[in-house]
């Protein structure tokens, strides 16, 4: 069900610690995996193809996708994280910088996506949200609500591609162990949380053929 030999499988984000621990997963399933980060060289990995985009400057993804070959499957870990404040400390810059690092790269990589998939009649995009969206007592409001936006974004392009083979989700984490969360919460549990090839499982499963009868869906992880 989920065999992704041979699939073009792009992976957005993949500088990042999750974005590389899902490079390297998808490889190992098989798939032909292209790693695009925004700056060049941090999606390295060995034997896998990489490209460099901003995928929060629409002209920088529309090249992208422009000349790659249409992917069986996007999957995007682009984005940011800002800690709890009181609203009343509301950063204004704090959360423009939040919705365009989750939000507005979502819906530029979705628009691409989602013109790129339509060549081919299928595909599959997933997008990474977070718990924080629909349980936000110990997140930061700009981290949230733009993380909500993805949520919304998921279930209005779902809605757009119903009827078709095309299928748009997300996998929705509480907490990954990566430096920066570690960093950031230095006296939490570390050893309790999932690290990204604990998820990976997950993101694998949305982007197979297997998973064609799933759409619209936020998986928590």
């Amino acid at each position: 069900m989920s065999d992704l030999r041979g699939k073009p499988i792009l992976i957005a984000g993949a500088g990042g610690a999750l974005g590389r621990g899902l490079v390297t997963a998808f490889a190992r399933a098989g798939a032909d995996v292209l790693a695009v980060s925004r700056s060049p060289g941090n999606a390295a990995v060995p034997g896998v193809r990489s490209e460099s985009a901003d995928l929060t400057d629409e002209s920088s993804a529309a090249a992208l996708f422009a000349r790659v070959p249409t992917p069986w499957a996007v999957i995007n870990t682009v984005g940011g994280f800002a800690p709890r404040r009181a609203l009343a400390e509301l950063d204004v810059a704090e959360l423009e910088t939040q919705l365009q690092l989750n939000l507005l790269s979502a819906a530029i990589v979705t628009k691409y996506a989602m013109q790129s998939f339509a060549k081919e009649g299928q595909g599959r995009l997933v997008h990474t949200a977070s718990r924080a969206a629909t349980a936000p007592a110990s997140a930061g409001f700009a981290y949230s609500v733009s993380k909500a936006g993805v949520l919304h974004l998921v279930q209005m392009a779902a809605r757009e591609v119903a009827g078709t083979q095309i299928r748009v989700n997300a996998v929705s984490p509480a907490i990954i162990d990566t430096p920066a969360n570690r960093a950031a919460m230095p006296g939490a549990d570390h050893d309790s949380w999932p690290t990204p090839a604990d998820l990976a499982a997950t993101y694998v499963f949305l982007a197979s053929p297997g998973a064609g009868v799933v759409n619209g869906a936020v998986l928590p992880v």
